[in-house]
């Protein structure tokens, strides 16, 4: 026995927690897909208030705001920046049971504050707190004709710089991409093709593929799409698809909040078959890069989790997979669920994680906060047996889990 005696006890769950989490919390973090403002990390000026790094970008908060009552004046609205702090601090509290809770607690540990003041952050920097985290690489989303703002970076983006941040090609379902764009990224250094689906019938209706007869029988994707994930494949890039998302659900408050405004929802489970044959059209046409699978309905985890098996690729680990818990199941309840199913139906060893796909620079204290709910999950999994107790297994079971498959997919 490596860890403590003691059976099932909470005792025993605690201490081995401990003994795991220790052996991943320093690992460096690479931060695939995320929202992060080019330019601000760019010109790495002093950072502002807290409420404008914590609470402005959030459309998390932002949601939890309007549904504890407080009117859009405090919350996107032209309020005095000191009347939405004093919004935000009245909500806050209620928040117990929702992640934004936890996160609050993480993200103002990092910066050593307690949130009781909107205090200046001068002494806080982007480049700062990315080297507290011990960032290794972020990778933001940019579109296709946004990539030049990448070349405001000198050095950033130079082989051995720490933290590397490198764009990752953003398109929604039927986006066209010139040849052109493409190179203009790879030579940024990106290795990620960013795809929303938000309808899933846009894998059978010919925007992505006409996929409407199924495996074996489906056309090959489009033109467009075809393209980007051939030049994807053969660059090592992997494909995110986002599946699922209602975007447009209400329209006061797309009006007045913008299309991320913090008030979409989530579609109906994904039809696996749909994505099933939209995979299998790529890899027929020997376009099938390192995919991740990411559903904003929890009701298809275990279902994408199983499709995983259809598609591999000798020598890409992990090639076609469940991705993170995404968006609305980005919560403890929900990483637990992808880390079950990821067990169950998958590889867990060849799981690429978590990323923080936020808009704040505070948001990357959120890796540790994944950290602690997969080694508390881990030592659970030990406690009734499930797991071995063996710490040759278990080490680096979590060390690819926290950094080491990330850092093999998306580092330049």
């Amino acid at each position: 026995m490596f860890f403590a005696a003691g059976g099932a006890t909470i005792g025993f769950v605690n201490a081995t927690f401990e003994t795991l989490h220790a052996a991943v919390r320093d690992l460096p973090l690479v931060d695939w897909h995320n929202h992060l403002d080019v330019r601000a990390l760019s010109e790495d000026r002093p950072l502002g208030s807290l409420y404008s790094v914590w609470v402005a970008p959030d459309p998390y908060k932002h949601r939890a705001m309007r549904i504890c009552g407080e009117p859009e004046r405090l919350v996107t609205g032209d309020a005095p920046e000191a009347e939405k702090w004093a919004a935000w601090k009245r909500t806050l509290p209620k928040l117990v049971g929702n992640p934004l809770f936890d996160w609050a607690k993480a993200e103002l540990s990092l910066l050593g504050l307690d949130g009781a003041e909107n205090v200046p952050l001068s002494d806080w920097t982007p480049s700062k707190i990315l080297r507290k985290v011990n960032a290794e690489v972020l990778s933001p989303c940019v579109a296709g004709s946004g990539v030049s703002r990448m070349a405001a970076r000198p050095g950033a983006d130079a082989p051995g710089a720490k933290p590397r941040v490198v764009p990752s090609l953003r398109l929604n379902a039927g986006d066209e991409v010139p040849e052109e764009a493409l190179e203009r990224f790879a030579a940024a250094g990106c290795r990620v093709v960013d795809i929303s689906v938000d309808d899933a019938s846009a894998l059978h209706d010919g925007r992505l593929s006409a996929c409407q007869r199924g495996p074996g029988g489906a056309e090959p994707p489009d033109n467009s799409t075809l393209s980007a994930c051939q030049f994807a494949a053969a660059h090592g890039w992997t494909l995110l698809l986002h599946l699922g998302a209602l975007r447009e659900t209400s329209s006061r408050l797309r009006a007045v909040a913008g299309p991320a405004g913090g008030y979409a929802g989530m579609r109906s489970p994904v039809d696996p078959a749909a994505v099933a044959a939209f995979l299998d059209a790529l890899e027929r046409e020997g376009a099938l890069p390192h995919t991740i699978l990411l559903t904003l309905n929890p009701e298809a985890h275990a279902q994408l989790a199983v499709l995983s098996g259809s598609f591999t690729k000798e020598g890409s680990p992990g090639h076609v997979q469940l991705g993170p818990a995404w968006w609305w199941c980005d919560h403890a309840h929900g990483v637990r669920d992808v880390l079950e199913k990821n067990a169950a139906y998958g590889v867990l060893s060849t799981f690429v994680g978590m990323t923080t796909d936020s808009r704040s620079l505070l948001s990357l204290a959120r890796h540790d906060w994944f950290r602690r709910i997969l080694c508390k999950w881990v030592a659970g999994k030990v406690a009734s047996g499930d797991f071995p107790d063996d710490p040759a297994l278990l080490f680096p079971l979590l060390e690819n889990v926290c950094y080491r498959n990330a850092k093999r997919m998306f580092t330049p």
